[in-house]
Order: structure tokens, then C-alpha cells, then sequence
């Protein structure tokens, strides 16, 4: 449960441009989900599929769908309560603003520039010709490389690794232990049995309000550079390969992974331990299942599964009939033992 400084419940609806139905004096002094809440606290409610747990629950207010009961609480009625929740919360609970300058561990090389409302934090280092936007926020530990360009208003967590080049825009979020701008796993046969390294040239480029989850890499390209469109969304301990291309307001879950020169373009939606082998594109749209591997290209707007992957509805029908393969497989060896005991034995030899 989060604690705030109380506020009415009506100001709130206000803010969001919604209505209040019940008491809109009610004070807010907390944020808490249902099972969690107190008295005082606001929760929300998505549909009338939790109205047990809301019946449950001891919150004070919450947001919620109109038509869904919600006892003797007051309520602010939304068509989304969960984005509504979420925007609430925000506006009640803003980020700290962190203290400008540069802590007197950090180590800035010559020629390197730091917006004087940029905060550097323990342990930092930033290399010669590295610019940090304004407003920026570097956590203890974390390492900018030379030439790197971190934009406006970015959070950088702690220890996270930024190589040499790399350009991140504005609003840039990226959690604990990102690692960007790492070589490509690129090497060809030397013509003795040995492997030669392929020169990974190029750069990462991550565009305005990208967020990049704990553990996650993001390598440089061979040549051209890596590049994360406008407003993508990267979880946890996800690997994006060399030359890859990522559009705009595309979700990519925990533990994807995806081969160098993958293209996923707008909008499109990987789900958890996916993986695409490289040189293809995920079209527009697309939604590609959990642990599904992708072996070629997918188009725009459809949704796949498995691994290799299909079509949503045709895995689906696969995975229906796997369930009868046991029985399937037990008649079709009694008709072969009906077929093999009404068979009349061959006589004679051949002539």
C-alpha cells in the first residue's frame, strides 16, 4: 500500500474526467489492490468477474466499471478502470524529482557533456564525447561509453552498461542491468577450422519513450545500426540481436529472443520465451503466442503459435487432435488385428 497526503475523491474524478458516484469527499490517503486495501485506500475493480474479491475487500473507493456493484463505497465510474487506476496513480504518486549534479564518486571524462539538471549518481562513468540530456537520471554504477547520447527526462538504472555509440532519445527507461550496444554474434569460418569475428560496425539507436526491462540486451549492428521505434515496451531478460529493427508501440515479454536482422513492425506483440530465427518480419499487428518459434515471416495482423509456429486456429485444431492420438492410435491397431485374423492365409508358393 502506498500512503499520500490526503485528497477528495471528486478532485480526483476530476482530474481524470470522470464521474463520482457516492460520496465525492470521500479522502484518498492511500493506493492498494483489493486484497490489500484499507478504509482510506482507493483500489479499482476491471469487471464484474471480481465482484467477490470487491465484496471481500475493505477498500474505502474505487474505480469501476458503471453497472458493477460496488456496495456502500463511493466510486469514480470508468469504461477502463484499469488505465484510469494507473493514470490516478501517477498523478497521486509522482516520481521523486532527483537532485541535479554529479556525486563525487562518478568519473566524467574530458570532453563529455552533462546538462546541469542531470543527476549522476554514485560510481557513475561517462566517457569523452558522451552528452546527458536534461532532467536525466543515472542511478550508482551505471557505465556510458564514449560518443553515447542519452536524451531528456531518461532514468537510467543501476548498472546497466551503455557501449559505445549508442543513441537514446527522450524519456528512455531502462532497468537494472540493460546492457546496450554489446557485439553481435557474428563470426564465419577462417578457412583452417577456426572461426574469424565478423566487425560489428554499427550502433543502437532507442527512440523517444522506450522502456527496457532488468537484464535485457540490445546489440549493436554489424554495420547499420539496432533500432527500438517510439513508445515499444521490452520486459525482462530479453535478447534483440544485431541489425534487428523494432517499429513503434510494439510489447515484447520476458525471454524473447530474436536473431539478428529480425524486422517487427508496428504494433505487434511477442509473448513470453518466443523467438524468431533472423531475416524475417513480424507484420504490423501481429501477435506471436508464448514459446512460439517463428521460422518465417508472419503478416501483418495475425496471431501464430507453436513451435514451428502456425496459425492460431490451425495450432489450436493440432493440439485438439494431439489429445486423441493415444485412442487414435489403440483403434487403429485393433483394425489392423481384426484385418490381419480375417485374412485368409496365401496357399501354395509362387509358380
Amino acid at each position: 500500500m502506498e500512503t499520500l497526503r490526503p485528497l477528495r475523491l471528486d478532485r480526483l474524478a476530476g482530474h481524470l474526467g470522470r464521474e463520482v458516484d457516492g460520496d465525492g469527499g470521500f479522502e484518498i490517503e492511500g493506493v492498494a489492490a483489493l486484497e490489500e486495501a484499507g478504509p482510506k485506500d482507493l483500489s479499482f475493480v476491471r469487471s464484474a468477474r471480481y465482484a467477490n474479491r470487491l465484496a471481500l475487500s475493505r477498500a474505502g473507493a474505487v474505480i469501476a466499471p458503471s453497472g458493477v456493484s460496488v456496495g456502500l463505497r463511493s466510486a469514480i465510474r470508468s469504461d477502463d478502470p484499469t488505465l484510469d487506476f494507473c493514470r490516478a496513480v501517477s498523478w497521486l504518486l509522482p516520481p521523486r524529482a532527483a537532485t541535479p549534479g554529479i556525486h563525487s564518486s562518478a568519473v566524467v571524462a574530458g570532453g563529455a557533456q552533462v546538462d546541469p539538471s542531470a543527476s549522476i549518481g554514485p560510481g557513475c562513468t561517462i566517457g569523452s564525447g558522451a552528452r546527458i540530456g536534461a532532467r536525466s537520471l543515472l542511478h550508482a554504477g551505471v557505465s556510458v561509453y564514449s560518443g553515447v547520447t542519452v536524451g531528456s527526462d531518461c532514468v537510467i538504472h543501476s548498472r546497466t552498461v551503455i557501449g559505445e555509440g549508442v543513441v537514446l532519445g527522450d524519456r528512455v527507461v531502462l532497468h537494472p542491468g540493460v546492457v546496450l550496444g554489446a557485439d553481435g554474434f557474428g563470426y564465419v569460418g577462417d578457412g583452417a577450422g577456426g572461426l574469424a569475428k565478423v566487425p560489428q560496425l554499427g550502433g543502437v539507436v532507442i527512440e523517444d519513450d522506450v522502456e527496457i526491462g532488468a537484464g535485457s540486451t540490445v546489440d549493436r549492428g554489424s554495420l547499420g545500426d539496432t533500432r527500438i521505434g517510439r513508445g515499444t515496451k521490452v520486459d525482462n531478460l530479453v535478447q534483440i540481436g544485431h541489425n534487428c529493427s523494432i517499429g513503434e508501440q510494439v510489447i515484447i515479454v520476458a525471454q524473447v529472443g530474436l536473431a539478428g536482422s529480425t524486422t517487427v513492425e508496428n504494433g505487434a506483440v511477442l509473448l513470453g520465451q518466443a523467438g524468431a530465427v533472423g531475416h524475417l518480419t513480424i507484420g504490423a499487428g501481429a501477435v506471436v503466442g508464448p514459446q512460439a518459434g517463428v521460422h518465417k515471416d508472419v503478416p501483418p495482423g495475425v496471431r501464430v503459435m507453436g513451435s514451428p509456429h502456425r496459425e492460431n486456429r490451425r495450432f489450436r485444431r493440432m493440439m485438439g487432435a494431439l489429445t486423441h492420438l493415444p485412442e487414435l492410435l489403440q483403434r487403429v491397431r485393433a483394425l489392423e488385428r481384426r484385418a490381419a485374423a480375417s485374412t485368409p492365409p496365401v496357399e501354395g508358393g509362387e509358380h
